[in-house]
């Protein structure tokens, strides 16, 4: 090969590798900056989050940052979209104990004649029609969800629930908490609770789904009941023993289909330690309203097994079958239960006694009327020793709500318990003494051979037909008190 071939060779690779340098990215320089000059339009330098390019703008070159030039893709092929669930929920909000309706005994006394002359004051009676249908699902498969804790939807019937705060269970209320705060200091005493609502649907079946779960003793179930009435008609049950559900504190979903689109009023029934989360809705949350347009009179009953309570009845039978839930289905107040099985004025039971419970978890519910009942577990003590400890209790009780009415109860029966006649003439003369209603169930009598020859109303305990007795009783004297 000639020195002159040989030559223009040499230039020729010479110049290929300076134009291969020009457009390599340049990553060894200082990094540019968008706006700053470049030499060479195309030349490319990298850094590790950029890539900038050499541009030529007028008869500027500067650098500017580089992106790709769009290009189109294809369209994603259709998928069927998921089922909706809970697509809008309503906030959760404050629920505050109604402030206490001050009333006098004379106007309590008109109160219970107009409760006893309302038609409309009836216990709930059982469906046998098996119109409605409830599912317990493993989530909720309607579209909305209202929360629990929305005071402007539900009515909340029993002592004030409490609003959870744990962030697994925002929006949701119970009488005991997750975190361990409880309505009353005992336990114990919790009672049954409700929730009212009204609910007009438009949903071809009617459904609505209930979110519970349950913080008792995992080895036992909670159960809640569905009452329900359908436009102007009677309240109406399907099954005395409800719903139930394993206590291992899991959220459970049951769908129910009140079988047609309307206009329903609807409460639903829980064990004391029952969690409600809310409601799943097909229809708006608008479609759900509160059950009563204005707080109704709140009446605390305090006592033992018998408000707790224990029933002798066989089959399914539920604490809010006992005379204090009867007393609010025939009346339209909400009585506050708090029985301790085995307690009294002076028997021991739960490390406590009636005087430990009566301002401490019955005078926060703010109750307008609170009613004593008389306990056979006293029995043992002496009648004027029982009679004492009731006179201590009333007067503690005026000291710390001096609005409050309260109605002594005798022991309910005599049964087992043969001083109860001497108890009932002691407790009747302290409550004389210090200027408070006294109801004698002993003299009334409250159970005869007549009503009770069979044992039906009551056994030592109540039965679940002696729960809707007591409460009619009761209700029948409160009527006839005299100021």
């Amino acid at each position: 090969m000639g020195d002159g071939l040989m030559r223009k060779v040499s230039i020729f690779i010479l110049l290929t590798l300076l134009a291969l340098v020009v457009a390599l990215p340049q990553t060894n320089a200082a990094a540019p900056k968008a706006g700053s000059t470049c030499s060479n339009v195309g030349a490319f330098f990298e850094t590790p989050n950029k890539r900038f390019v050499c541009k030529k703008e007028g008869k500027k070159k500067v650098w500017r940052v580089w992106s790709a030039s769009p290009t189109a893709t294809p369209a994603p092929t259709p998928t069927a979209a998921p089922t909706p669930t809970a697509t809008k929920t309503a906030t959760a909000a404050p629920i505050v104990i109604p402030a206490q309706q001050k009333i006098s005994l004379s106007s309590f006394v008109s109160m219970a004649q107009s409760a006893m002359a309302n038609s409309d004051n009836v216990l709930p009676t059982y469906d046998p029609a098996n119109k409605i249908k409830i599912v317990d699902t493993s989530k909720n498969n309607l579209e909305n969800f209202l929360n629990a804790a929305s005071p402007s939807n539900f009515t909340y019937l029993g002592p004030t629930p409490l609003s959870e705060s744990d962030s697994n269970r925002k929006g949701a209320i119970s009488l005991l908490t997750a975190d361990r705060r409880n309505v009353y200091g005992s336990q114990n005493a919790l009672p049954p609770w409700s929730v009212g609502f009204k609910l007009t649907t438009k949903d071809s079946q009617g459904r609505f789904t209930v979110v519970t779960s349950g913080l008792g003793n995992p080895s036992q179930n909670y159960s809640w009941r569905l009452v329900y009435k359908d436009g102007t008609g009677p309240w109406k049950y399907q099954s005395i023993s409800g719903v139930s559900h394993s206590n291992n504190n899991q959220k459970n979903f049951d769908e129910v289909s009140l079988g047609s689109p309307g206009d329903y009023s609807i409460r639903l029934e829980f064990m004391s330690l029952t969690t409600f989360y809310g409601l799943g809705l097909s229809d708006s949350l608008l479609s759900v309203k509160p059950l009563l347009s204005s707080a109704p009179l709140r009446v605390a009953i305090l006592g033992d097994s018998w408000v707790t309570p224990s029933f002798e009845e066989s089959g399914p039978v539920h604490d809010w079958d006992a005379y204090p839930g009867a007393l609010s289905w025939l009346t339209g107040w909400n009585v506050i239960s708090a029985g301790v099985r085995g307690q009294g004025y002076l028997q021991i039971a739960s490390n406590e006694t009636y005087k430990d419970r009566i301002i401490r978890d019955l005078v926060p519910q703010h109750p307008s009327v609170i009613i004593f009942t008389g306990s056979s577990n006293d029995h043992l003590f002496p009648d004027q020793q029982i009679a004492d400890e009731l006179g201590r209790d009333i007067q503690a009780l005026q000291k710390a709500d001096p609005d409050v009415v309260i109605i002594i109860c005798s022991p309910y029966e005599t049964g087992g318990d043969q001083k109860a006649p001497g108890q009932n003439a002691a407790m009747k003369q302290v409550a004389k003494t210090l200027g408070v209603a006294y109801i004698d169930f002993i003299t009334l009598p409250l159970f005869d051979q007549n009503n009770n020859g069979q044992r039906q109303l009551s056994a030592g305990h109540p039965t679940r037909l002696g729960g809707g007795h007591i409460a009619t009783q009761l209700l029948k004297s409160l009527a006839a008190l005299k100021n």
